[in-house]
C-alpha cells in the first residue's frame, strides 16, 4: 500500500511517520485570485501527465481510494484513465468541489454521512474509519496514564486549531476552576496562549487524542467529520461548535446528524465566548443524567466496521482485476 498526498498537507508528516511511502505532489486549491487559480490548474494538470500516471504504472495497484483533498482527483483520474478500479471516501454530509469531481469518475463512493449520498449517483454508506485506540481506551485507563485528576474537560478544534475557541477557553478557564480542563491548541494558536490555573492545562499538540479524550467527562471541538466519530467511538457527552465558514457549511450539517439525534449538544460559533463555555462546561459536569444521555447517544452513532466495510470494497474489486498490490 502506498500514498500520494499535497506536500503540504499534513499528510506530509503522518504518512511517512506511521511506516508507508508517500508520494508528494506541489499542489494548490483554487481560492484566491485569478492567477493563483491560473497556478492551481496549472499544478494539477502536471500533476496528473507527469507524476500521477507515472506512480500507477510503477506501483501497479489493483484499486485506488480516493478520501479528498487535492491530490485525490488528479490520482484518480489517472488510475481510471489506467483502467485501475477506484473507489472514493467522502467524510462530510456535504461532499467539497474536488470530491463532487471524483465522484464521477469512481467505481462507488462510500460516504461517511447517509446525507452525503444524495450527491452522488453511485453511493454507499459505510460511516467513519476510526482507530481502534478511540474504541479500546477507558477512562480509567486513561486518567491514569495521563496522571490527571477527574472531572477533566478537553478542548480543542481540529488538526488546524480554532482561534476564536482558544481565546474564549483561555479567558474561561485560565484563572482558577474546580476540574482539569486540557486545551489542545494547535501549534499555530499555542504561543499566544497562557493560563495561571494549575488545572488548566494548554497543550499544543498531541499525537494520542485518544487518551485525553478517553480522560475527559465533557467535550468542546469543531464539527470535522473524523472529531465526531472519535468522540462518537468512545462515547463522550460533547459540546459542538461548527466552524462556520467550511464548504458548504459540512461542519454544521455534520454536527445536526448528532445534534438531532440528542447525541451532542451545539453552540453557534457567533455564540462562543468565555461565559458561554463555561456555562456549558459546568452545566454538564453538573448534571449527570443529561451528560449520561449524551453519551450513550453519542456511543450508538459509532462506526466500529467502516475500515473493515471499505477495505472489503477495494480487495473485491483488487480479486476482480487481478490481485496486486
Amino acid at each position: 500500500m502506498e500514498f500520494v498526498g499535497a506536500a503540504s498537507g499534513i499528510e506530509a508528516d503522518l504518512v511517512p511517520n506511521a511506516g508507508y511511502k508517500l508520494h508528494s505532489l506541489p499542489l494548490q486549491g483554487l481560492a484566491g485570485s485569478p492567477a493563483a487559480r491560473v497556478r492551481a490548474v496549472m499544478l494539477f494538470a502536471q500533476a496528473l501527465t507527469s507524476r500521477c500516471r507515472r506512480i500507477i504504472r510503477e506501483f501497479q495497484p489493483s484499486a485506488v481510494l480516493g478520501v479528498g483533498g487535492y491530490a485525490s482527483a488528479p490520482t484518480i483520474l489517472a488510475a481510471r484513465m489506467l483502467g485501475v478500479p477506484t473507489f472514493l471516501h467522502e467524510q462530510n454530509s456535504v461532499p467539497g468541489r474536488v470530491n463532487r469531481f471524483g465522484g464521477r469518475l469512481t467505481e462507488k463512493v462510500l460516504v461517511t454521512f447517509p446525507a452525503a449520498a444524495e450527491h452522488f449517483k453511485k453511493a454507499e454508506w459505510v460511516g467513519m474509519p476510526t482507530r481502534r485506540q478511540f474504541f479500546e481506551t477507558s477512562r480509567e485507563e486513561a486518567l491514569r496514564e495521563l496522571g490527571l485528576e477527574p472531572p477533566v474537560v478537553l478542548i480543542f478544534g481540529g488538526s488546524g486549531g480554532a482561534l476564536k475557541i482558544n481565546l474564549a477557553a483561555e479567558k474561561a478557564f485560565g484563572e482558577n476552576t474546580q476540574y482539569t480542563v486540557v486545551q489542545v491548541a494547535g501549534r499555530r494558536d499555542f504561543p499566544r496562549l497562557s493560563t495561571t490555573n494549575n488545572n488548566h492545562i494548554i497543550l499544543e499538540y498531541v499525537d494520542d487524542l485518544w487518551r485525553y479524550a478517553a480522560a475527559a467527562e465533557v467535550v468542546i471541538t469543531r464539527s470535522g467529520a473524523g472529531s465526531l466519530f472519535d468522540l462518537a467511538a468512545l462515547g463522550r457527552a460533547s459540546v459542538l461548535i461548527p466552524y462556520p465558514h467550511a464548504t458548504g457549511d459540512h461542519q454544521l450539517h455534520n454536527a445536526r446528524y448528532f445534534t438531532e439525534r440528542g447525541a451532542a449538544a451545539l453552540l453557534p460559533d457567533s455564540e462562543v465566548s468565555a461565559e458561554t463555555l463555561r456555562g456549558w462546561v459546568e452545566d454538564l459536569l453538573s448534571d449527570d443524567e443529561r451528560r449520561a444521555r449524551l453519551a450513550g447517544r453519542m456511543k450508538e452513532l459509532a462506526t466500529p466496521e467502516a475500515s473493515n466495510q471499505i477495505a472489503e470494497r477495494l480487495l473485491g474489486a483488487s480479486a476482480a482485476n487481478g490481485g496486486g498490490k
